[in-house]
Protein backbone atom coordinates (compact mmCIF):
# COMPACT_ATOMS: atom_id res chain seq x y z
CA UNK A 1 0.00 0.00 0.00
CA UNK A 2 1.22 3.50 -0.81
CA UNK A 3 1.17 6.53 1.51
CA UNK A 4 -2.21 7.70 0.23
CA UNK A 5 -3.83 4.32 0.91
CA UNK A 6 -2.35 4.05 4.40
CA UNK A 7 -3.64 7.52 5.26
CA UNK A 8 -7.13 6.52 4.18
CA UNK A 9 -6.96 3.38 6.31
CA UNK A 10 -5.90 5.47 9.31
CA UNK A 11 -8.65 7.99 8.68
CA UNK A 12 -11.22 5.21 8.23
CA UNK A 13 -10.36 3.87 11.69
CA UNK A 14 -11.83 7.08 13.11
CA UNK A 15 -15.07 6.49 11.21
CA UNK A 16 -15.24 2.90 12.50
CA UNK A 17 -14.70 4.24 16.03
CA UNK A 18 -17.52 6.74 15.63
CA UNK A 19 -19.98 4.13 14.32
CA UNK A 20 -19.18 1.60 17.06
CA UNK A 21 -19.42 4.27 19.75
CA UNK A 22 -22.76 5.56 18.46
CA UNK A 23 -24.25 2.06 18.33
CA UNK A 24 -23.02 1.23 21.85
CA UNK A 25 -24.49 4.47 23.22
CA UNK A 26 -27.85 3.96 21.52
CA UNK A 27 -28.07 0.34 22.66
CA UNK A 28 -27.78 1.29 26.32
CA UNK A 29 -28.38 5.06 26.53
CA UNK A 30 -29.38 5.61 30.16
CA UNK A 31 -29.06 3.13 33.01
CA UNK A 32 -30.89 3.58 36.36
CA UNK A 33 -29.27 5.94 38.92
CA UNK A 34 -26.38 4.35 40.80
CA UNK A 35 -28.01 5.15 44.15
CA UNK A 36 -30.84 2.73 43.32
CA UNK A 37 -29.02 -0.64 43.30
CA UNK A 38 -32.19 -2.73 43.17
CA UNK A 39 -33.38 -0.97 40.01
CA UNK A 40 -29.90 -1.19 38.54
CA UNK A 41 -29.66 -4.94 39.16
CA UNK A 42 -33.10 -5.63 37.71
CA UNK A 43 -32.27 -3.44 34.69
CA UNK A 44 -29.08 -5.41 34.00
CA UNK A 45 -30.86 -8.72 34.52
CA UNK A 46 -33.67 -7.79 32.12
CA UNK A 47 -31.31 -6.33 29.49
CA UNK A 48 -28.31 -8.62 29.90
CA UNK A 49 -27.55 -9.20 26.15
CA UNK A 50 -27.94 -5.50 25.33
CA UNK A 51 -25.75 -4.31 28.21
CA UNK A 52 -23.06 -6.85 27.34
CA UNK A 53 -23.13 -5.98 23.63
CA UNK A 54 -22.93 -2.26 24.39
CA UNK A 55 -19.90 -2.85 26.63
CA UNK A 56 -18.25 -5.01 23.96
CA UNK A 57 -18.81 -2.44 21.19
CA UNK A 58 -17.51 0.42 23.33
CA UNK A 59 -14.38 -1.61 24.13
CA UNK A 60 -13.77 -2.43 20.47
CA UNK A 61 -14.35 1.23 19.62
CA UNK A 62 -11.65 2.20 22.14
CA UNK A 63 -9.20 -0.28 20.59
CA UNK A 64 -9.85 0.98 17.04
CA UNK A 65 -9.58 4.56 18.33
CA UNK A 66 -5.96 3.83 19.26
CA UNK A 67 -5.20 3.33 15.56
CA UNK A 68 -6.84 6.65 14.76
CA UNK A 69 -4.86 8.39 17.51
CA UNK A 70 -1.63 6.97 16.09
CA UNK A 71 -2.68 8.22 12.66
CA UNK A 72 -3.24 11.73 14.03
CA UNK A 73 0.13 11.68 15.76
CA UNK A 74 1.85 10.85 12.48
CA UNK A 75 0.06 13.65 10.62
CA UNK A 76 0.60 16.25 13.32
CA UNK A 77 4.30 15.45 13.67
CA UNK A 78 4.74 15.89 9.94
CA UNK A 79 2.74 19.12 9.92
CA UNK A 80 4.67 20.55 12.87
CA UNK A 81 8.04 19.74 11.34
CA UNK A 82 9.37 18.21 14.53
CA UNK A 83 8.24 21.10 16.77
CA UNK A 84 5.59 18.84 18.38
CA UNK A 85 3.29 21.63 19.51
CA UNK A 86 0.11 19.56 19.80
CA UNK A 87 0.96 16.03 18.65
CA UNK A 88 2.19 14.78 22.09
CA UNK A 89 -0.90 16.15 23.85
CA UNK A 90 -3.31 14.72 21.29
CA UNK A 91 -1.54 11.34 21.38
CA UNK A 92 -1.31 11.15 25.18
CA UNK A 93 -4.90 12.26 25.69
CA UNK A 94 -6.12 9.83 23.04
CA UNK A 95 -4.33 6.83 24.55
CA UNK A 96 -5.53 7.77 28.04
CA UNK A 97 -9.09 8.23 26.76
CA UNK A 98 -9.10 4.81 25.09
CA UNK A 99 -7.76 3.20 28.28
CA UNK A 100 -10.36 4.90 30.46
CA UNK A 101 -13.13 3.91 28.05
CA UNK A 102 -12.08 0.26 28.21
CA UNK A 103 -11.92 0.35 32.00
CA UNK A 104 -15.37 1.98 32.19
CA UNK A 105 -16.89 -1.10 30.54
CA UNK A 106 -15.69 -3.42 33.31
CA UNK A 107 -18.36 -2.51 35.91
CA UNK A 108 -21.13 -3.22 33.40
CA UNK A 109 -19.70 -6.59 32.38
CA UNK A 110 -19.20 -7.49 36.04
CA UNK A 111 -22.85 -6.65 36.74
CA UNK A 112 -23.86 -8.91 33.86
CA UNK A 113 -21.86 -11.74 35.45
CA UNK A 114 -23.50 -11.08 38.82
CA UNK A 115 -26.97 -11.11 37.27
CA UNK A 116 -26.41 -14.73 36.24
CA UNK A 117 -26.02 -15.72 39.88
CA UNK A 118 -28.39 -13.70 42.05
CA UNK A 119 -27.19 -15.39 45.26
CA UNK A 120 -23.73 -13.81 44.97
CA UNK A 121 -25.02 -10.27 44.45
CA UNK A 122 -25.63 -7.72 47.16
CA UNK A 123 -26.97 -4.18 47.08
CA UNK A 124 -23.64 -2.84 48.30
CA UNK A 125 -21.75 -4.60 45.52
CA UNK A 126 -24.17 -3.39 42.85
CA UNK A 127 -23.97 0.14 44.23
CA UNK A 128 -20.16 0.15 44.15
CA UNK A 129 -20.02 -1.13 40.57
CA UNK A 130 -22.61 1.41 39.40
CA UNK A 131 -20.72 4.20 41.18
CA UNK A 132 -17.44 3.13 39.57
CA UNK A 133 -19.09 3.38 36.17
CA UNK A 134 -20.53 6.80 37.01
CA UNK A 135 -17.19 8.16 38.21
CA UNK A 136 -15.43 6.77 35.16
CA UNK A 137 -17.67 8.98 33.05
CA UNK A 138 -16.10 11.97 34.78
CA UNK A 139 -12.62 10.89 33.76
CA UNK A 140 -13.78 10.20 30.22
CA UNK A 141 -15.36 13.66 30.00
CA UNK A 142 -12.15 15.39 31.12
CA UNK A 143 -10.04 13.37 28.68
CA UNK A 144 -12.47 14.16 25.86
CA UNK A 145 -12.03 17.84 26.76
CA UNK A 146 -8.23 17.56 26.54
CA UNK A 147 -8.19 15.51 23.33
CA UNK A 148 -10.82 17.55 21.48
CA UNK A 149 -9.39 20.84 22.74
CA UNK A 150 -5.83 20.01 21.63
CA UNK A 151 -7.00 18.67 18.27
CA UNK A 152 -9.24 21.72 17.82
CA UNK A 153 -6.29 24.01 18.51
CA UNK A 154 -4.24 22.12 15.92
CA UNK A 155 -7.06 22.59 13.40
CA UNK A 156 -7.19 26.34 13.98
CA UNK A 157 -3.40 26.48 13.73
CA UNK A 158 -3.69 25.01 10.23
CA UNK A 159 -2.54 21.49 10.97
CA UNK A 160 -5.81 19.60 10.58
CA UNK A 161 -8.74 19.89 8.19
CA UNK A 162 -10.94 23.02 8.06
CA UNK A 163 -11.14 25.83 10.66
CA UNK A 164 -14.82 25.22 11.41
CA UNK A 165 -13.93 21.73 12.59
CA UNK A 166 -11.55 23.31 15.10
CA UNK A 167 -14.36 25.35 16.64
CA UNK A 168 -16.49 22.21 16.64
CA UNK A 169 -13.69 20.47 18.54
CA UNK A 170 -13.61 23.28 21.10
CA UNK A 171 -17.36 22.87 21.55
CA UNK A 172 -16.98 19.12 22.11
CA UNK A 173 -14.17 19.82 24.57
CA UNK A 174 -16.32 22.28 26.50
CA UNK A 175 -19.16 19.76 26.76
CA UNK A 176 -16.70 17.11 27.94
CA UNK A 177 -15.23 19.50 30.51
CA UNK A 178 -18.66 20.35 31.94
CA UNK A 179 -19.66 16.67 32.03
CA UNK A 180 -16.37 15.68 33.66
CA UNK A 181 -16.43 18.31 36.40
CA UNK A 182 -20.12 18.00 37.25
CA UNK A 183 -19.89 14.20 37.49
CA UNK A 184 -18.20 14.62 40.88
CA UNK A 185 -20.98 16.80 42.29
CA UNK A 186 -24.27 16.15 40.47
CA UNK A 187 -26.75 13.27 40.93
CA UNK A 188 -26.08 10.12 38.94
CA UNK A 189 -29.10 10.69 36.68
CA UNK A 190 -27.59 13.98 35.49
CA UNK A 191 -24.18 12.37 35.06
CA UNK A 192 -25.67 9.67 32.83
CA UNK A 193 -27.32 12.26 30.58
CA UNK A 194 -24.15 14.39 30.45
CA UNK A 195 -22.07 11.33 29.61
CA UNK A 196 -24.48 10.34 26.84
CA UNK A 197 -24.39 13.82 25.30
CA UNK A 198 -20.59 13.91 25.50
CA UNK A 199 -20.33 10.53 23.80
CA UNK A 200 -22.74 11.48 21.02
CA UNK A 201 -21.08 14.78 20.11
CA UNK A 202 -17.61 13.24 20.36
CA UNK A 203 -18.60 10.40 18.03
CA UNK A 204 -20.11 12.93 15.60
CA UNK A 205 -16.95 15.03 15.62
CA UNK A 206 -14.66 12.03 15.08
CA UNK A 207 -16.91 10.73 12.32
CA UNK A 208 -17.02 14.03 10.42
CA UNK A 209 -13.25 14.50 10.70
CA UNK A 210 -12.65 10.95 9.48
CA UNK A 211 -14.94 11.33 6.47
CA UNK A 212 -13.11 14.50 5.44
CA UNK A 213 -9.73 12.77 5.81
CA UNK A 214 -10.85 9.74 3.82
CA UNK A 215 -12.23 11.99 1.08
CA UNK A 216 -8.98 13.90 0.75
CA UNK A 217 -5.87 12.45 2.41
CA UNK A 218 -3.20 14.82 3.66
CA UNK A 219 -0.73 13.58 1.06
CA UNK A 220 -2.95 15.20 -1.59
CA UNK A 221 -2.89 18.53 0.24
CA UNK A 222 0.78 18.63 1.20
CA UNK A 223 2.08 20.06 -2.10
CA UNK A 224 -0.40 22.94 -1.85
CA UNK A 225 0.09 23.78 1.82
CA UNK A 226 2.81 23.77 4.42
CA UNK A 227 0.71 22.16 7.13
CA UNK A 228 -1.17 18.90 7.22
CA UNK A 229 -4.83 19.13 6.22
CA UNK A 230 -4.57 22.88 5.63
CA UNK A 231 -6.68 24.27 2.81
Amino acid sequence: MNERSWERVGAASGLVTAVLLLVSLLLNPLSPPSDEPVRTFFYVTANRPTVLLAALLSTVAAVVFLWFVGHLRHLLQRAEGGAEAFSPVVFGAGVSLATMAMLSALPATTLVSLSRNVETASQAMVFVLAELHRLSLGGIGLLVALFAGAAGAAVLRGELLAPWLGWFGFGVGLIGLIAGVTSFYMPSAFVSVAGLVTGLVFALWIGVASVLMVYRPEVDRAPAAGAAFAH
